[in-house]
């Protein structure tokens, strides 16, 4: 890859000026929705471990209408906790006369803050002593405060990198891509970025660096799922997957569903590879296997009201690719880390073991899904991942066909007396799911 892209100004794309630098840092003033995610790994000076993700999200229906968000969520690495706080500026509120747009940002380099009830959330690029940029280069002071504990939460780096910007998709799509239904969505990623800086967790502060800290960026020309043809702001849902491996090699993994196609996969879908000495590369033929879910916790409320409250989202689960002779399973470290976004949305830190090439590796990651789950056909594949699929598969011949007072009387006759205690709520939530319209 060189170093020209320590340089601005870099064209990631040549031929491409919605991937020049620093611009594509910035706000994209013609695209409806813009979102700036930053997060990664962190060790205290005493040895605890830590993560953090931030998501600033602009978004402009009718490019006039203000609604955009902002979340920093903290997980303790040690013990398995987490905080996680999301700020709103939308109708009505942000209509009353003499309300400004919580968001600001700059045009032409990345500099942005957002003024929220926790203080005002800042990420802006660096300058050297003569004023110019410092290129990937930030400061960031995010702020919030945990709404079940009141404790504050803040994590305040200095963000430098160790390898460039990589287009989502590599050479293949050179980060333009479809995403939740949109063609001509642009994205890239940069990983390996070191941090150093300090993170205050409740009435505790602690001088924190890592050195797998990982931005994500993505721009939509309408705002990002507001709907399908139906108005359905839940027809498609996501998974993605950012992991950092011992050997120095990162992926950006996404896959996307059709949830009105029985979760039909999407384009994009794939892997993007970063190496720490090699140009990017991708692959379409990543394969998911789940190993367990995990029910989303009623105490998190997403702005838009839910369809059930027995919601299930992927949990546990395998990666596979031959093209990169890659095999991956991934283990939680933070059980259902649901975060209070617009819809389900759960993202929490992963650790990572098997093979690349033949060789042993692991790595730490973070896992951001949407897929939720709460169909009864559905819950039929959460429940095989308890019993398995021999023992569901009667069940799920009754389900897909519609029999559904027979589908009842067989989990009352067969499969209740084989209930573990993980398995007994979600016989509960299938059977009343049974019970509503699909």
């Amino acid at each position: 890859m060189g170093d020209d892209w320590r340089r601005y100004p870099y064209a990631l794309v040549p031929g491409d000026p919605q991937l020049d630098f620093p611009a594509a840092e910035a706000e994209h003033p013609d695209c409806q929705s813009d979102t700036w995610f930053l997060a990664g790994e962190l060790v205290a000076d005493t040895g605890r471990g830590y993560a953090f993700l931030s998501i600033v999200n602009k978004n402009r229906p009718a490019e006039s209408i203000v609604a955009d968000f902002y979340t920093l969520a903290l997980f303790d690495l040690t013990d398995g906790r987490y905080a996680t706080y999301t700020d709103y500026d939308m109708p009505p509120a942000n209509m009353r006369p003499g309300a400004e747009p919580k968001l600001t940002l700059a045009q032409g380099h990345l500099e942005l803050s957002y003024a929220c009830p926790a203080g005002t959330a800042t990420w802006q690029t660096s300058r050297d002593d003569r004023g110019e940029l410092v290129p990937y280069t930030y400061g960031v002071d995010f702020v919030g405060c945990d709404p079940a504990t009141g404790d504050a939460m803040r994590v305040a780096l200095h963000v430098t990198p160790t390898r460039g910007p990589v287009p989502l998709g590599a050479a293949a799509h050179n980060g333009r891509i479809e995403c939740f239904g949109q063609p001509d969505t642009y994205s890239y990623f940069q990983t390996g970025m070191t941090m150093t800086g300090t993170l205050t967790w409740g009435g505790v502060t602690e001088h924190v660096s890592g050195s797998a800290g990982h931005v994500d960026r993505q721009w939509f020309p309408l705002v990002a799922n507001a709907g399908g043809p139906g108005g359905d702001v839940r027809w498609r849902a996501h998974e993605w997957r950012t992991i950092n491996l011992d050997n120095g090699v990162d992926l950006s993994i996404w896959h996307q569903f059709d949830r009105t196609d029985h979760n039909a996969p999407q384009p994009f879908s794939g892997v993007t590879v970063s190496h720490p000495d090699a140009p990017p590369e991708y692959a379409g033929d990543v394969e998911v296997t789940v190993d367990s879910y995990v029910r989303w916790p009623e105490t998190v409320r997403t702005l838009v009201r839910p369809p059930r409250a027995a919601r299930y989202l992927p949990d546990r689960h395998h990666l596979s690719s031959p093209t990169l002779g890659l095999e991956l399973t991934g283990e939680p470290v933070v059980r259902a880390p649901a975060h209070a976004l617009p819809l389900e949305y759960m993202e929490g830190p992963y650790r990572y073991h098997g093979t690349w090439r033949g060789q042993e590796i692991s790595g730490f990651g973070f896992y951001e899904r949407s897929l939720a789950l709460w169909r009864d056909w559905e819950l039929v594949d959460v429940l095989g991942s308890v019993l398995g699929a021999a023992a569901i598969a009667p069940l799920r011949e009754l389900v897909e066909s519609g029999q559904t007072t027979h589908a009842v009387a067989h989990i009352d006759r067969e499969l209740r007396p084989l209930a573990t205690s993980a398995a007994a709520p979600i016989l509960d939530d299938l059977v009343a799911a049974l019970a509503l319209p699909q």
